[in-house]
């Protein structure tokens, strides 16, 4: 939906064969076939960028306990990805998305837990230092 919004057609369209070829060849998407083919490119988009891409500033930053940083314009976006995500519209009881989205935020912590700590030693503000790094990171992925 955010490729289609941000006017990446051909992007959109690798989402959109990626989700089918994972459905029907991958288990009901529990294997991610559509990786190992090669064929499909993974895009990273979010209500945010899309937000992003239509001129709306980043607003202050946001350090969110457990969730991580954000921006006023991302936590927005967050909050509409919420409801755009295919999990909370399929799935009726929250236990199970909560269980899902728990799942998703302890496991992507780990696999960041050793960068955290390495930009903590080097730097001499460690907020003014993520703070930027966040910043540089979604201004990137916006202009991409």
């Amino acid at each position: 939906v955010n490729c289609f919004l941000q006017g990446k057609v051909e992007g959109a369209f690798m989402e959109v064969g990626r989700f089918f070829t994972n459905t029907f060849l991958g288990v009901a998407g529990f294997v991610d076939v559509a990786t190992q083919i090669g064929n499909f490119g993974k895009y990273d988009e979010d209500l945010g960028q899309t937000f992003g891409s239509y001129g709306v500033g980043p607003g202050f930053y946001i350090d969110w306990p457990i969730l991580g940083p954000s921006s006023l314009r991302d936590t927005v976006g967050s909050a509409g990805d919420f409801f755009l995500h295919p999990v909370n519209v399929l799935i009726d009881s929250s236990g199970y998305v909560i269980a899902i989205k728990s799942f998703d935020s302890v496991n992507s912590t780990s696999l960041r837990l050793g960068d955290y700590e390495a930009l903590k030693r080097a730097a001499l503000d460690p907020y003014i230092a993520v703070r930027d790094a966040y910043y540089q990171n979604r201004k990137s992925k916006i202009k991409e």
